[in-house]
């Protein structure tokens, strides 16, 4: 009896390791699930990628390709992408292109479709139509490549509730959320080294493990902390993660007084993580919606992966309520959502679980049954396979 090949896919992830995102999280840890023989990933020279490639065991094809947010840059990153996408095909004949970016690699996508007639799926994480909808020819390509695909990926509720309002018909979207490793990612002890490296032994700590941009809400968490600093004297935040707003976070702590109780790590990669997560006693994102960066205006979070990551670890997590939080955190029962421009709130729910051992255990051994159940990174897999 014959055995069916398997199909043969081309992913044009934008956003892949080395480079270090949610995007790229997510995209490494489904594709590595899967056969690497059939299913080829088209990927910019980041910095770092030969030593990457090298130790993992994906078909990578690595092209020059401009990784630059300026504008010329995305539209030639769009052309860049098509063209190596069609010098591929014509070698590898593939059944299906996966699209990690609507415009640049959505581009790639579409015109493999006119060209060969390859279905394609293009995968959307939230806020692109806020950022991309202030041009109307860049709304326009964006309508047109999502309408011609064969399906549209978004990571949550809310992510697919943005992009129903460009009309697209509601059997094109299926929600595949992201994912956590749940054997990498466990609760354990407080490790002793990192406990000593910051001087956190018999702190209490708060952690956000994040970008350091705007809509992570560092600064709220901060004022909070200012204003917690006389009911909870050991009260530190552990900052992980390295950004654009740094020098404005640290100017902040200054000004607040509280420099002694925040601590930046700096850049920490994934296989150190889950130290650190077990580290805390509240893990805590107050996302909302970039506002004043014009760059980055109206920007949310779509989905979270570090809130499963904190209750994979089986901590407790707080999270603003903007963007697609409510499929990572369950409100009650693994973590709370909150106003995060209220600070009284803030304060309050801080100060609320700090004060409630019984409840902040609760919280983090629902969250990490959640995560074992639900969002392990196999069972993500699983649903990817079934649009392959």
């Amino acid at each position: 009896m014959k055995m069916m090949s398997e199909k043969r896919t081309l992913l044009i992830p934008g956003d892949f390791p080395p480079v270090v995102s949610g995007i790229a999280t997510y995209f490494y840890e489904i594709w590595c699930r899967l056969p690497a023989s059939s299913n080829l990933i088209l990927c910019p020279r980041d910095e770092g990628w030969q030593n990457f490639d090298a130790s993992c065991s994906l078909k990578i094809v690595r092209r020059w390709i401009p990784t630059s947010n300026a504008t010329y840059a995305k539209i030639l990153k769009g052309l860049l992408y098509a063209f190596w996408a069609i010098q591929l095909q014509l070698s590898y004949r593939f059944q299906t292109i996966h699209c990690g970016q609507v415009l640049s690699s959505g581009f790639a996508g579409w015109l493999l479709n006119k060209l060969f007639g390859i279905p394609y799926v293009v995968y959307v994480y939230g806020s692109e139509t806020f950022r991309f909808g202030r041009s109307r020819l860049w709304l326009s390509l964006l309508r047109l490549f999502l309408k011609n695909a064969t399906f549209i990926i978004p990571n949550s509720h809310f992510t697919m509730d943005e992009f129903l309002t460009l009309d697209l018909p509601a059997t094109k979207f299926k929600i595949i959320t992201p994912g956590v490793d749940t054997a990498h990612f466990y609760p354990t002890r407080p490790d002793r080294e990192l406990l000593e490296r910051y001087a956190l032994n018999g702190k209490i700590i708060l952690l956000t493990v994040a970008r350091l941009d705007e809509r992570k809400g560092h600064d709220q968490v901060m004022r909070a902390v200012s204003h917690l600093g006389n009911d909870f004297p050991n009260l530190t935040y552990l900052i992980v993660g390295k950004g654009r707003e740094e020098k404005r976070l640290r100017q902040l702590a200054t000004e607040l007084q509280i420099a002694e109780r925040v601590i930046f790590t700096g850049y920490v990669p994934d296989a150190d993580l889950p130290r650190f997560y077990n580290l805390c006693d509240l893990f805590i994102l107050l996302n909302r919606q970039t506002r004043t960066d014009p760059r980055l205006q109206g920007d949310y979070e779509g989905f979270g992966i570090v809130f499963l990551e904190a209750a994979a670890c089986g901590k407790p997590v707080i999270a603003g309520n903007f963007g697609g939080i409510a499929d990572a955190v369950e409100h009650g029962i693994s973590g709370l959502i909150i106003n995060p421009n209220d600070l009284d709130e803030i304060c309050q729910t801080i100060s609320q679980l700090l004060r409630d051992d019984a409840y902040r255990q609760r919280l983090g051994a629902a969250g990490r049954e959640r995560a074992q159940k639900y969002f392990d990174w196999s069972i993500i897999t699983t649903k990817i396979q079934q649009i392959l």
